[in-house]
């Protein structure tokens, strides 16, 4: 009697296995042949069930872009306001293993989407659908005076922008981008944004305190900025004398 095959669970597979292969050997790296092998099933049986690399990739796209609709819809189901849209953005963050490699897959697939339309038409339509459900928790959270009052179309993009910068970043310095990390810096976009904060938010984004001292976050550690003050202000120090006198002044006073 023949093997009862479920043709939907193969593809499945086959399109998880060129993921995988994807965040070991790049997008370009990626052939057939090294997907054939990460699934464990030959070349035959994968052009059985894909005509082509983009339609392969094209489905592992779409499987990532499910399991991250599911893991967010189920984070925020029992939230409201801005702690909804607080979580929203964390799941988004590459901050556990399986949203690195949802990142790294996203991130892979840009620069072939500028060349091929289907794949262009696809990341922007899910682009879309997310800004708007991100529209929508910002409009709830300036509803319950959480945010601040500004075009929600104007802060979606500017919370998205973030949002890809520090994925950017986590994903080429993992060693200095970590979850406390992302997640502080997030909190210090926020910060500027909350009703009553008004000029203390702005500056703790720009790493000041209300008293003109680097500021903290939340974790203890400087806030966005800090480190760059920390370091000018030591290189104006060794410029100066203790006296508060620069190199030329005291050069002319020995003379």
């Amino acid at each position: 009697m023949p093997r009862v095959v479920d043709h939907e669970a193969r593809r499945h597979e086959l399109a998880d296995a060129a993921w995988r292969a994807i965040v070991k050997y790049g997008l370009e790296g990626t052939t057939t042949r090294l997907i054939a092998r990460e699934s464990g099933y030959s070349a035959g049986v994968l052009a059985h069930y894909f005509e082509s690399k983009d339609e392969i990739l094209l489905e592992a796209l779409r499987i990532s872009h499910e399991g991250v609709d599911k893991r967010i819809r189920e984070a925020v189901d029992d939230k409201h306001g801005f702690d909804a849209l607080r979580t929203f953005c964390i799941e988004v963050l590459p901050v556990a293993e399986q949203p690195v490699r949802e990142t790294h897959l996203e991130m892979s697939m840009w620069s072939r989407a500028l060349i091929n339309d289907e794949l262009r038409s696809v990341q922007r339509s899910e682009s879309s659908r997310w800004r708007r459900l991100l529209e929508g928790l910002i409009v709830d959270a300036q509803r319950s005076g959480e945010i601040a009052e500004m075009p929600p179309r104007t802060f979606a993009v500017l919370l998205s922008a973030v949002i890809d910068g520090l994925s950017i970043y986590a994903l080429l310095y993992p060693d200095r981008f970590g979850k406390a990390e992302l997640t502080g810096f997030l909190d210090d976009f926020f910060a500027a944004f909350r009703p009553g904060d008004g000029e203390a938010g702005q500056k703790k984004l720009a790493g000041v305190s209300s008293d003109g001292k680097p500021a903290a976050r939340a974790d203890g550690k400087p806030a966005a900025g800090a480190d760059e003050q920390s370091v000018a202000g030591a290189d104006e120090e060794s410029a100066s004398g203790a006296d508060g006198s620069r190199p030329q002044a005291r050069a002319r006073r020995r003379k």
